[in-house]
């Protein structure tokens, strides 16, 4: 099936602006015709076109090389794919784009193998078509050609406005003309009389409209007033003296001022009376306006300056002959390559550029041409020799186009200078046969390809290894010869060719890439891929060099494995639990994030070794191991450290996190029971938990205190988990945090706690009436108003967060309700609820009694839970949504993007609102990544249906930057900074 190219956008402007043209279905034209033979020979392809794309067809204006078509339906046209941009789009290979390899066109005559088109782009940015380049084998454009073909297309472009120009022109002049000759017959047409003084008598209609002027403003003024200054002089001191010498002129130039300053440009023809004494008695003229006919030649000559312009700067040799053989041009760059100036030249016979043996066929093959009209050199180019100044022969690559001028023939001949050419050529066969006997006789397996990743060259190590001959693989995609999956995980490997040609440098195979052979046969392989360049850098393709290292990987591991686990569970042993905790300090001390240590022992494990046994208690220890391991990340580490003592390394892990992977340890050991002969034995842990940061010096002092942790958890009474801290710096921040305590209590009992508003406004569109988050300010006894980011860490630390929650919702549906009864205009008030209570039922409880009994519209109120608070109580957050969203209340995720998995939490809370954390917003436009984030999770958002607001917008180039990608609304201090809640109503504006 065929792949037609979709249209543009703007495809009912552009037919139109074709059909304006009036081009289409009109016979050759030589401006065009020289243009596709010049970018044919340029290409070194036989077949060029000027292709225009009508609605249903492409057609061509000018053709070279397939002349048996003028047409092609559309749905097939190479050049419907290229109009849909602005740079030259090259085919180099029809059969291996998915677009074209069952094309009619490839499949069928003309069989296009390689297409190269350039737009043809209006000056108004319409394109209607393209200058293309086809040939019917593979072919690639070197970029000079790439450049001159695009120069031609602006070329093609330019002949065409200017012909559209001249056309109207000449359509302008043709009215011009008819009315003139209609009004003459009429009123004499643009006429005037003057007297022997030079004064106008009289004057036709049409000349009074032409310059503008009522009749009573011109009778008696001197005619020469019209003029402009130039010709009045002209007509001074060249035009009158003949004039009253002979009596007459014709079709003088001159310009004439109209009445509203414009300049116009005239030929007068006029005649003078004489009375009887042969005295002049008066003139009459009469005038023909000529200006659109000058702009039209100076259009032409424009063009034809254009067209030259291109000719002399084209990287190819240019020389024009005539049918005896007479240079009439030469370019500069045939000037350089044969030694010759062009004043030299020109006039010359060819046949001082060729060789004396060639000159012979020369004349033949003009006969010939003269005779039957075909050449062997017409066309597609050919390689001969050619003879410079100084008599030296040189090869050269030539093709020869014919374009008649006047009637009479005309040959353009393109040609390039390939001696060093034809040097790389001899060198490169002597070093490929070199390199064929070295790849043959070497141990590794090489393969190369072209820049494509398509199979040239497999040696004997790589036909062995893959199991296809090189006949075989020839031209087949890499992919399909060199397949190679990753050992663990057998997906399929990154092909380092691929890679290689993307960056043009070179890369390797990940560990642990097994080769499969055409067999099914499986090779452990290593291996290095490296561009193919030329000369100048431009990269041909790639070498893939490969061996087989099946035998040392399979010894490699299990050396490695026995070395790094323990041999009873499969975990890892100390010393690798060692090697790794190194690491996690090192990465801690560069400031690459931190972690956290588990040092677990297990509790009664002793009782049930003694009484079943050590290979019940062996197992007992295989049971509990994978327990562990199921209740960690995956890229977490577990190890036994010895006998009934475990290891765990939490990477990038918070200290909260990290607490409550190790409760759910405790938890699941608390619920574990150890079965054998019939009998149930409780096994629990105790665990000392650390956090693993830049404060260690030493992996010792590290375990050391995780080990006293871990006996403090165990003289807690065991089964439990206790942390690790600093006695001193733990101290002084719980001392500080605890007089927050005191004070937040005496702040909810005295009513000191205040409500501010912060608004929320859609972007790129009017704003609502007041959406806005309800934020909460502190009020001292001494009146200081404290931000939250001080007191509301110790509440949440000392468990206080929930009842200050109960304050805010009461004070916030009270101000509403009386909100309400004042008729302000609210559209959506936003109520932030910790994350303590999310996961307290009884709040949620005493939250849902205060929803019923609400005296206003409950979908005025949003609550706002974080994506964190969610994610540690995702059963109640489930919950919680489900029952506030049935109530008639809003719900929405807060600080989104801040959590590990983001994107998961969404297909389990239905949510009206997501807040994108404004970490990614604040420098999004300097942080790719931060922008890049921004963009997913609005796309995330707009299939699950919520509304997107980004938090933290403080410049107007973010907001402008989130508007383009298509966040619905914004908060920040650039849209408004908080205030109180009557405030807020008081000054309630336009944002």
């Amino acid at each position: 099936m065929t792949h037609p190219a979709p249209y543009p956008a703007d495809e009912r402007n552009r037919i139109a602006r074709l059909r304006a043209l009036a081009i289409l279905d009109t016979p050759p034209e030589a401006m065009f015709d020289v243009l596709v033979q010049v970018a044919a020979n340029v290409c070194g392809v036989p077949i060029s076109l000027v292709s225009l794309v009508d609605s249903d067809r492409q057609w061509f204006k000018a053709n070279v090389g397939l002349s048996e078509a003028s047409e092609t339906p559309r749905d097939v046209a190479f050049c419907s794919h290229t109009i849909l941009g602005d740079e030259v789009m090259e085919v180099h290979d029809a059969l291996n784009d998915w677009r074209f390899v069952n094309n009619p066109l490839v499949t069928d005559e003309p069989r296009i193998r390689f297409y190269a088109g350039a737009p043809l782009k209006l000056s108004d940015g319409t394109r209607l078509g393209t200058l293309c380049v086809i040939d019917r084998q593979p072919h690639r454009l070197t970029e000079h050609q790439r450049a001159t073909l695009a120069s031609l297309a602006c070329a093609v472009v330019q002949g065409l406005e200017f012909r559209e120009q001249a056309m109207r022109a000449v359509e302008t002049l043709a009215a011009s003309e008819a009315r003139l000759e209609r009004l003459y017959s009429a009123t004499p047409g643009m006429l005037h009389s003057i007297d022997a003084q030079g004064r106008l008598t009289a004057v036709s209609d049409h000349w009074l409209s032409e310059l503008g002027y009522r009749r009573d403003e011109v009778i008696g003024r001197y005619s020469s007033e019209f003029l402009t200054p130039e010709s009045q002089v002209y007509a001074t001191r060249d035009v009158l003296p003949n004039f009253f010498k002979t009596g007459r002129c014709d079709e003088i130039g001159y310009q004439i001022v109209r009445k509203d300053g414009s300049v116009m440009d005239v030929l007068l023809s006029a005649v003078l009376e004489r009375d009887a004494s042969g005295n002049p008695l008066q003139s009459l003229a009469v005038i023909t306006n000529i200006t659109e006919k000058k702009r039209a030649e100076a259009s032409l000559v424009e063009h034809a300056k254009f067209t030259r312009s291109i000719l002399e700067n084209v990287l190819d040799g240019i020389i024009t002959i005539d049918a005896s053989g007479i240079i009439h041009s030469m370019n500069p760059e045939a000037a350089r390559i044969f030694g010759y100036t062009e004043d030299e030249a020109i006039g010359q016979n060819v046949k001082m550029l060729m060789p004396e043996s060639d000159a012979k066929d020369h004349d033949d093959h003009l006969r010939s041409h003269h005779v039957t009209g075909v050449s062997k050199v017409i066309g597609t180019g050919r390689e001969l020799n050619g003879r410079r100044k100084n008599g030296a022969s040189f090869p050269m690559e030539l093709a020869v186009s014919r374009c008649d001028q006047l009637g009479q023939p005309l040959f353009v001949g393109v040609m390039q200078d390939i001696s060093e050419r034809k040097e790389m050529e001899r060198r490169l066969v002597e070093g490929r046969e070199l390199l064929q006997v070295t790849l043959d006789s070497i141990g590794d397996a090489v393969i190369t390809t072209d820049v494509n990743s398509c199979i040239q060259w497999l040696n004997p190590v790589a036909e062995r290894l893959t199991g296809w001959s090189k006949e075989d693989a020839y031209r087949r995609p890499l992919a399909e010869i060199f397949v190679i999956l990753n050992k663990d995980s057998r997906l399929p490997a990154q092909s380092p060719v691929s890679l290689c040609l993307q960056l043009g440098e070179v890369t390797g195979l990940a560990n642990d890439t097994v080769l499969i052979a055409r067999n099914g046969s499986e090779y452990g392989i290593e291996d290095s891929a490296s561009p193919i360049r030329d000369a100048r850098g431009s990269v041909h393709g790639a070498v893939l060099v490969f061996h087989d290292v099946s035998e040392q990987r399979r010894l490699t591991e299990e050396m490695s494995h026995r070395a790094r686990h323990d041999t009873l569970t499969g975990l890892l042993n100390r010393l690798e639990f060692e090697s790794r905790l190194v690491r996690m300090l090192a990465a801690a001390k560069e400031g690459h994030g931190s972690g956290a240590l588990m040092y677990i022992d297990l509790d009664q494990f002793k009782l049930v070794n003694d009484a079943c046994g050590h290979a019940v208690g062996d197992q007992l220890l295989r049971q509990v191991s994978a327990l562990m391991q199921s209740s960690v990340r995956g890229r977490d580490t577990v190890a036994r450290l010895g006998g009934d003592e475990f290891g765990i390394l939490l990477e990038h892990c918070s200290p909260e996190a990290a607490e409550r992977i190790a409760a759910k340890i405790c938890e699941q050991m608390e619920d574990f029971r150890f079965l054998h002969d019939g009998r149930r034995y409780r096994v629990g842990t105790s665990i000392g938990l650390v956090s693993v940061d830049e404060r260690w010096a030493n992996t010792a002092l590290t375990l050391q205190a995780a080990d006293a942790a871990c006996y403090a958890a165990k003289e807690a009474g065991r089964n439990r988990v206790h942390t690790w801290f600093d006695t001193d710096r733990a101290m002084k921040t719980r001392q500080g945090e605890m007089k927050w305590v005191t004070r937040l209590e005496q702040a909810l009992d005295e009513d000191r706690f205040e409500l501010y508003g912060q608004r929320i406004v859609p972007i790129g569109r009017a704003s609502t009436p007041l959406h806005f988050e309800v934020l909460l300010r502190l009020r001292e006894s001494d009146g200081t108003l404290v931000p939250p980011g001080i007191f509301l860490p110790a509440a949440e630390r000392f468990h206080m967060a929930t009842r200050i929650d109960r304050w805010v919702v009461r004070h916030t549906f009270e101000w509403l309700a009386q909100a309400v009864e004042r008729e302000v205009k609210i559209e959506l008030v936003a109520i932030n609820l910790s994350g303590q209570s999310i996961g307290d039922r009884a709040f949620h409880q005493h939250l849902f009694e205060m929803i019923r009994h609400a005296r206003f519209d409950l979908r005025k109120v949003c609550f706002e839970i974080t994506e964190t608070a969610a994610i540690t109580n995702l059963v109640d957050a489930r919950q919680f949504v489900d029952e506030v969203r049935r109530l008639g209340a809003k719900v929405a995720l807060d600080d989104f993007g801040a959590g590990a998995s983001s994107f998961g939490y969404l297909k389990n809370l239905i949510v009206d609102f997501l807040k994108i954390d404004g970490q990614f917003i604040t420098d999004m436009l300097e942080d790719k990544l931060d922008e890049a984030a921004v963009r997913c999770f609005n796309e995330v958002a707009r299939v699950a249906g919520v509304t997107t607001i980004a938090e933290f917008v403080e410049r107007q180039d973010v907001l402008e930057a989130l508007h383009g990608i298509g966040i619905n609304m914004a908060q920040g201090y650039l849209i408004h900074r908080p205030e109180p809640l009557e405030s807020l109503v008081a000054n309630s504006v336009r944002v």
